[in-house]
């Protein structure tokens, strides 16, 4: 009996740790999050496909090297005249191959402002890919916040159906021994069911609000979860500082000045490309000639070159950029707005909720004396049935809002967190 004690208390010590240790966090489930969200990993790959972009541009100053062979078949040997007789100048059948490597020396800032390009575009893909986790993050705390107020909700709901049902039967006592009319114990009743009503509605949408979280961290849907309350900071910094903070932080914006920057030196590689290039090329040629007295030959040249005129192709190019890089600059600003007005409904929104929280806090414990003098005055006989129920009614409302003030407090710091680029 000792040892089945002693294996009996380890086994319920072990399943309350492992129960208290699965609580998942909001740190845990971005964690996991991170990991398996589809839109990170899109992004993640535009990304690659960017620094694949710059090796490429990069590559553009680097040796090329061409190789070439051909076999020719002809149906009569080449030939001239010359003082009336017939000379061979070529073989019927010749072979012929070559080996050529060609640097650019200079292109006119071409290949430079397209590495430079290429590298702020790479820049801008970084960015975007921090304000793509960053906005994963807010949903994942979204549907984690979601859970904590269902379950708070449902709590009240499940408290509400219980107080009406203690009502309930103390009404019924008082019934049968005549003390109360049947109107009291109908009210009571009918108030009771609607509570199991408010108490099966509230189950549903924990159930789905745990369902659109598992869908977040990309598990089945019904997948079985619990998770840990958020601990609530209000941060201490001005309004001014959060806003400027937002405007230094958030990476939309940064991406998009990257990119701004990347347009500008694209329209320049653009426009370079009727510019002023010096080529150095050199290699092998061998062609097969029984009638040639080198067959082999080694060659080295400086090529230089310069389109006076394309067309404007090139300056057009240019100019379509630059355009470009102006709508983005214009975007910029925009956003840089929005993002102020971000900042201001999030702390705003913080600053009501936080009013809140303190207001409903106040009215609990009133509430919840309210509602037992009432049951008391009722079970005396000197308050009323409907008194009760409305008493257990404002206790409900008071409980709910006091939850709802708290989360949308958590939430509120949350998305200030994101609205100044630092969640």
């Amino acid at each position: 009996m000792k040892k089945l004690f002693i294996a009996v208390s380890f086994f319920i010590f072990f399943s309350t740790f492992a129960a208290v240790s699965f609580a998942e966090t909001l740190e845990q489930a971005w964690e996991i999050g991170l990991k398996v969200d589809h839109l990170i990993k899109a992004v993640g790959e535009e990304t690659n496909s960017k620094q694949a972009q710059l090796a490429a541009a990069k590559g553009q100053r680097l040796p090329t090297i061409n190789l070439g062979a051909g076999y020719l078949w002809l149906d009569n040997e080449p030939g001239v005249y010359l003082y009336d007789r017939e000379f061979s100048t070529a073989d019927e059948r010749s072979l012929s191959y070559q080996a050529m490597v060609s640097l650019p020396l200079y292109t006119h800032f071409q290949i430079s402002s397209a590495i430079d390009a290429a590298t702020a575009d790479l820049k801008a893909g970084e960015f975007t890919e921090t304000a793509a986790r960053q906005k994963v993050k807010l949903k994942i705390a979204e549907t984690y916040i979601a859970i904590l107020l269902r379950k708070q909700q449902t709590d009240v709901a499940l408290s509400h159906e219980q107080s009406l049902a203690a009502h309930t039967t103390d009404v019924k006592n008082l019934h049968d021994v005549g003390m109360v009319p049947i109107n009291d114990l109908l009210a009571a009743q009918v108030a009771l069911a609607n509570a199991k009503q408010m108490l099966l509605q509230s189950q549903n949408r924990l159930d789905i609000a745990r369902s659109a979280y598992n869908r977040q961290l990309n598990r089945p849907l019904d997948y079985a979860v619990d998770i840990s309350a958020i601990p609530l900071h209000y941060p201490t910094t001005e309004l001014t500082d959060l806003s400027l903070t937002a405007v230094e932080k958030r990476p939309e914006l940064m991406a998009l000045a990257e990119q701004i920057e990347a347009m500008k030196l694209q329209a320049k590689s653009a426009k370079a490309v009727s510019g002023p290039k010096v080529m150095l090329k050199s290699g092998y040629d061998y062609h097969e000639n029984s009638h040639q007295a080198h067959e082999s030959t080694w060659q080295a040249m400086v090529m230089a070159s310069w389109d006076i005129f394309d067309g404007n192709v090139a300056k057009n190019k240019g100019r379509a950029l630059q355009s470009q890089s102006r709508a983005l600059a214009e975007h910029h600003q925009e956003l840089k707005t929005i993002i102020q007005l971000q900042v201001r409904q999030a702390w705003l929104d913080m600053q009501e909720s936080r009013k809140r929280v303190k207001v409903t806090k106040e009215t609990l414990n009133q509430a919840e004396e309210n509602l037992n003098v009432t049951r008391n005055r009722y079970k005396e006989g000197v308050g009323t049935n409907t008194e009760v129920l409305d008493a257990e009614t404002l206790r409900t409302i008071n409980f709910v809002n006091y939850d709802k003030a708290g989360n949308d407090a958590v939430l509120a710091v949350i998305r200030l967190r994101y609205a100044t680029g630092e969640l």
